[in-house]
């Protein structure tokens, strides 16, 4: 009976889940185009703003390899401090798996017909029915790589702005900046 209501609970869960997938928002993104000016002195001046730019984005990939370089010490510490909650966490993980599955082998011993009753001997023990997983994920691996990236994130800036003002010099130059949003994904039927 208890494993019949999983199921139908199961089924309700999963036709929910399926109905409300093509209820999502759609998606969309941002295209820009720029356009040069038509004259020479715009064309000129649209090239002492391409120079900028990439002096501008030299500078802050040079100063980001700086600044990662400078926290290298800091990813051991951290990738130590990592490995410690994962082996924290694992040992949570697995007690709270061994009593999972003490509670799945108690339900089925406990469950008719393969407990007493006319159809099963209490000798026969557990029959398994349907599995379900255990409730909570599995830990992950921390990896040097992910420490490294977490914290190049949360130290190191890898955009300065560079192209914000590559297009405001772009259009004081007389070029054009012209801008489309168009739906990606999950997208409403064309009116």
């Amino acid at each position: 009976m208890m494993c019949l209501l999983r199921l139908l609970l199961a089924v309700v869960a999963l036709s929910l889940f399926g109905g409300l997938g093509g209820c999502a928002a759609p998606q969309f993104q941002t295209n820009v185009s720029l356009i040069p000016p038509g004259d020479e002195s715009g064309r000129a001046c649209v090239q002492i703003c391409e120079s900028r730019r990439i002096t501008c984005e030299a500078g802050c990939q040079d100063r980001f390899r700086a600044c990662a370089k400078a926290i290298e010490p800091q990813v051991e510490a951290r990738y130590g401090e990592a490995l410690a909650q994962f082996e924290n966490d694992l040992g949570q993980y697995a007690a709270a798996l061994r009593a999972y599955e003490t509670q799945l082998s108690f339900a089925w011993f406990n469950s008719y017909p393969y407990g007493w009753g006319t159809w099963g001997w209490p000798w026969m023990g557990p029959w398994p029915g349907m599995y379900f997983p255990p409730p909570y994920p599995v830990p992950k691996m921390p990896t040097r790589a992910d420490v490294r990236a977490q914290l190049e994130k949360s130290s190191c800036q890898a955009d300065c702005g560079c192209q914000p003002v590559y297009e405001g010099c772009f259009v004081g130059c007389g070029g054009q900046r012209l801008s489309e949003t168009v739906c990606i994904k999950n997208c409403p039927p064309a009116q």
